[in-house]
């Protein structure tokens, strides 16, 4: 891979409080990755027991309601996602939880990047605005 044909690198860490996940989320991870949209690169997931211990969980024992083959994702590792991650994480979610971490390339980015390196502009910022943010931010904009 080359910086200049990557698409922009992001993460989501995901905590199912009950234990357990639908796997509607993988139904449209699939999508995501068929369309090109964006390229998984760290697929990890954790539990964390009622004492507080936290293990890994490999992927293909991580129990959904999708039809998606999940194992497809297994092994997929950037070297993005390290032990610091997972202690993060781990820390973060509750007793009994299910914890899903996962590292993607915005595929859709790349073009785009290098149409903007080709140019000879610099990208001098990048960001994500939080959703209580957006939300907050149209609330403001509505008429009374």
């Amino acid at each position: 891979m080359d910086a200049d044909t990557l698409g922009q690198i992001s993460f989501l860490a995901v905590e199912f409080p009950a234990g357990r996940m639908t796997g509607e989320g993988f139904d449209l991870l699939l999508d995501l990755v068929k369309r090109n949209v964006l390229r998984v690169l760290d697929l990890e997931f954790m539990v964390k027991s009622a004492d507080g211990a936290v293990k890994k969980v490999p992927l293909g024992e991580v129990e959904h309601g999708s039809a998606v083959d999940v194992t497809m994702w297994e092994g997929a590792s950037s070297g993005l996602l390290d032990e610091s991650d997972i202690d993060e994480v781990a820390l973060a979610i509750g007793p009994g939880s299910l914890a899903g971490i996962l590292v993607y390339e915005n595929v859709w980015a790349a073009p785009l990047m290098a149409a903007v390196a080709r140019t000879g502009a610099l990208l001098i910022g990048r960001g994500e605005i939080g959703v209580d943010d957006l939300v907050a931010a149209l609330d403001q904009t509505e008429p009374p």
